[in-house]
């Protein structure tokens, strides 16, 4: 052989044991722990101010309660005529001092009225709080999922490295044979490259979705888990539909009762709240003394606060309406994404039954014809592109199913309990 031949055949079997090196490497097990999809809700959950802040908003609305329910204040009422006037009353002498108290009464049951207003700001601000719990556990599902996705695009990476080195040693195999030009070898090796370069970008994907969810606890950038998997691979039916449990119908449900509670204060309102009052008169100039009392009412002249109760009555009504509104539209998108749940699983149905049975059939055929000699290399690499291609599809399916089915937990209320089925 001439001196070329066997430059090209080392410098093929040193790339070879190079690649070989490499991907034992980066294949080497991690000393990484599994994070479940329930971890990352606990850890979510005890590092989020969003759900601090609605704690402290109910702690808020139970004092308004607590506020709401006390009788208004008396009233100290003191007062002195017929003093510091002029001639029989100048001086102190003729003076008269009055000292009492009054008590505005509340005939209307505006005490009841402002209670029950204010426990309606409380139910709204619990609604809102599970709200926000749920906002934050669909957006760790998605964070997990996209990392449960970029895991297995990495697999698949990592497969297609596996499947080039193969082929780089068959092909060195066969042109140290002579049954394959040197351009074989270095063609096949371009494919090995490529691969690795593409294990490599989805690993930093990978990388980037689980430092993306570890944010969610303040986790930085480094990332030292990996995710469970099993769960992305499995597909069952869609879940049937209970809208009612969504919280954002919880909180324009409780919208409505607070409207309800406001239009009760305007009306209690309307009513007019007498004052009574008591006390005693001191005379100066006798000495003597005298019991006082009185009572108050307003009278509805120019205001019956008709223009207040008016604005209550059409709130409630708009917000009913708007609720409504809204329970119809959560049903909709219920509906599509059980629909497009339905759609992938019967994609990923397809590909495991049908295209990847058939893919990695005609890849093993591929092999086999290329070590027999009926076959070239690059009928191997297009075996092995149709192999992967229908993997990847089979995520992008995978991740279809999943997106729909976290879309349809958070309109169905999965999340309210602070947990998802």
């Amino acid at each position: 052989m001439s001196v070329n031949l066997y430059a090209a055949r080392a410098w093929v079997a040193c790339l070879v044991a190079i690649a070989v090196a490499g991907e034992a490497c980066a294949q080497a097990p991690a000393a990484e722990s599994a994070l479940s999809l329930r971890d990352a809700f606990a850890r979510a959950l005890s590092d989020a101010p969003a759900v601090k802040a609605a704690d402290q908003a109910l702690v808020g609305a139970e004092a308004g309660i607590r506020q709401a329910d006390r009788m208004p204040n008396p009233t100290l009422d003191i007062a002195a005529e017929n003093l510091l006037g002029s001639g029989l009353y100048s001086g102190l002498s003729r003076a008269e001092t009055t000292v009492g108290m009054s008590q505005r009464l509340e005939w209307g049951e505006d005490r009841q009225a402002r209670t029950n207003l204010a426990t309606a700001d409380l139910a709204i601000a619990r609604a809102g709080g599970d709200i926000r719990r749920q906002n934050l556990l669909h957006e760790v599902e998605l964070a997990y999922l996209a990392a449960q996705k970029a895991d297995a695009d990495l697999q698949v990476a990592l497969q297609k490295v596996e499947v080039a080195n193969e082929i780089v040693a068959t092909v060195k195999r066969r042109v140290d044979a002579a049954r394959d030009p040197l351009m074989a070898g270095a063609k096949a090796q371009a494919v090995l490259v490529e691969a690795q370069i593409g294990a490599d970008t989805a690993r930093r994907a990978s990388d980037a979705a689980k430092a993306r969810l570890a944010s969610f606890w303040g986790g930085g950038v480094a990332v030292d888990f990996t995710v469970d998997t099993a769960s992305f691979d499995a597909v069952g039916s869609s879940a049937g539909n209970t809208a009612n449990l969504n919280p954002e119908l919880g909180l324009a449900s409780a919208a409505v009762e607070r409207a309800a509670a406001a239009l009760s204060v305007e009306r209690a309102r309307a009513e007019p709240d007498p004052t009574i009052s008591a006390g005693f008169r001191y005379f100066h100039e006798t000495d003597e003394a005298a019991l006082v009392v009185g009572i108050s009412i307003p009278l509805q002249v120019w205001d019956r606060n008709d223009g207040a109760v008016i604005r209550a009555e059409a709130e409630r009504s708009r917000l009913r309406y708007e609720n409504e509104a809204l329970r119809r539209n959560i049903e909709r998108e219920a509906n599509t994404a059980q629909s497009q749940m339905k759609i992938a699983k019967a994609e990923v149905d397809a590909i495991e039954e049908q295209l990847l049975p058939a893919a990695e059939q005609a890849l093993a055929f591929a092999r086999q014809g290329y070590n027999a000699g009926g076959f070239s290399y690059l009928d191997v690499l297009d075996a092995q592109r149709l192999v992967v291609d229908a993997r990847l599809q089979r995520n992008s399916a995978l991740y279809s199913f999943h997106s729909a089915r976290v879309a349809l937990a958070r309109l169905t209320g999965v999340y309210a309990n602070g947990s998802a089925q």
